[in-house]
């Protein structure tokens, strides 16, 4: 056998490997490392220089992330930019999360036929893209594209046989008045991981992908119908999530998904296919939407009110987190860094039940973080206007604060031992076993894109109120509360993932 074809059975067989282990694990890392040296010595049996090890994306993020939300329209806006910019000299925040697709289409001019097709030109904040990326960069600002995936009403009414139908064979329609394209189409996955690599070589460090779920199944509404369905909920993100992962990991771009806060803090998949353990075992990072707004008095153990107690709810769920992603490690997996999305906004739809926020609830919110050992975070205020919270961030570069250890109290632990009965350790066992790549189940992306059988639905234990966001339970005013769902009162100030 010639050198090059022993070259390119190594480098293929370090591939399959690496497709096994499902993640980037400590095994990985190992592989990596032993793919570079077989390579190396490949190549002076051939007379060429070894190639340079390339540190995984993951491995070339800041040691610490402390970021601001910042919408396609003030990212567009000189005067905003530049105060956005100013914020980040002088503090602790050294990421933006800048939206380059929402609802509304793409926030810049693509080269992609279709999706510039079907971008608005009212809709193009950021005309010059390239030149955008380099200031920040010369700010020493991480860069974060948020890509909204699937809640898109725009591609649904142009390709409506990539859609959500309901049972007559129309698309299917949310609360809000919005229709969403299906997780389980593949062409849909192109559609946005195009866009996805258009992004990351523009420049960002990192690809954001929000509204990475289903749409919820509220009983009010129909039945959502996908010609495409195959598998369960879970493995059609799962899937979306390992072929994000195979075509950007590549251009040296981190994938990050952004869940529903309570995903670690209810067993199964929040009813929108966001299951804690398998997508934490896939993504680089992982954002939950902890805003204490969004919490039901239910939802956490002694949290009565939520939006009164910001450090108690991100201490609890932030903790839940933390522990459910440290069994992970222990079983074998690597999981995502943790880095929870802050509530920067008031929300007086809550009525007697709701505090302004600012500076204090913004301290207080971070201190839950840190106390859990977890050192990042990400503020979400849906105009970007921040100017009512700076007095909360520290000045200057960002610090450790994070405590080095940490245990649950009882009632966090009560919680995360009946979780474990309700499905959580099943679901970290099989992330483990596609990390070690002995698994005898087809894999999460196998299953979603040729299907099972005969797919079973899990007869679902959310109950509203309770642990998920099923059908919005009213508070005691009437008015609807929080946990993931979108206040019709005041739809900018709510957002689910």
């Amino acid at each position: 056998m010639s050198t090059t074809s022993i070259r390119h059975l190594a480098v293929a067989s370090l591939a399959v490997l690496l497709a096994a282990c499902g993640g980037d694990s400590a095994g990985e890392k190992d592989a990596v490392a032993a793919g570079d040296t077989a390579q190396a010595a490949a190549g002076e049996q051939a007379g060429t220089p070894a190639q340079p090890a390339v540190k995984p994306p993951r491995e070339k993020a800041p040691p610490i992330i402390r970021g601001l939300y910042v919408n396609a329209y003030k990212a567009g806006s000189g005067t905003h930019r530049r105060r956005l910019i100013e914020i980040a000299d002088q503090t602790e925040i050294n990421a933006f999360v800048i939206d380059m697709k929402d609802e509304r289409g793409l926030h810049y001019v693509s080269d992609l036929e279709l999706q510039n097709e079907l971008t608005a030109d009212s809709e193009i904040t950021i005309r010059n893209p390239r030149a955008f990326v380099d200031t920040m960069k010369a700010h020493g600002i991480y860069l974060i594209a948020r890509i909204v995936v699937f809640k898109d009403p725009i591609l649904s009414k142009a390709r409506p046989d990539w859609s959500v139908k309901n049972p007559g064979g129309g698309l299917w329609v949310d609360k809000a008045g919005n229709t969403w394209v299906s997780p389980w189409d593949e062409r849909v996955w192109d559609y946005n991981l195009d866009i996805a690599e258009e992004v990351a070589r523009l420049g960002f460090d990192e690809i954001q992908f929000d509204y990475v779920r289903f749409a919820e199944p509220y009983r009010s509404l129909p039945a959502q119908v996908h010609p495409r369905a195959r598998g369960d909920r879970t493995d059609a993100i799962a899937a979306f999530l390992l072929e994000a992962r195979r075509r950007l990991h590549p251009l040296g771009a981190t994938v990050t998904a952004d869940v529903f806060g309570l995903s670690p803090n209810e067993g199964g998949d929040v009813n929108i296919g966001q299951q804690w353990e398998t997508i934490s075992a896939i993504a680089d990072h992982i954002l939950p939407m902890m805003y204490p707004s969004h919490y039901f008095p239910t939802h956490l153990p002694g949290v009565p009110k939520p939006d009164l107690m910001p450090y108690e709810v991100l201490f609890k769920s932030a903790g839940m987190a933390r522990w459910r992603s440290d069994q992970l490690r222990e079983a074998g997996v690597q999981p995502a860094r943790i880095i929870p999305w802050l509530q920067a906004f008031s929300a007086p739809w809550l009525r007697g039940n709701h505090q302004t926020y600012g500076p204090q609830q913004i301290r207080q919110q971070k201190q839950g973080v840190y106390d859990v050992g977890l050192e990042d975070w990400v503020l979400w205020h849906p105009g970007s206007n921040y100017e009512h919270i700076v007095a909360g961030l520290e000045q200057g570069e960002a610090q450790p604060r994070g405590k080095q250890g940490y245990t649950p109290p009882q009632d966090v632990m009560s919680w995360l031992q009946r979780f474990e009965r309700e499905g959580v350790r099943a679901a970290r066992e099989k992330a483990a076993q596609q990390a070690r790549g002995d698994v005898t189940d087809p894999a999460a992306a196998q299953a979603a894109k040729t299907g099972r059988p005969e797919p079973q639905e899990a007869k679902s234990t959310v109950q509203p109120g309770q642990n998920a966001p099923a059908e919005a339970a009213p508070t005691a005013t009437g008015t609807p509360a929080a946990g993931g769902q979108t206040n019709p009162a005041n739809p900018a100030q709510n957002r689910s993932p």
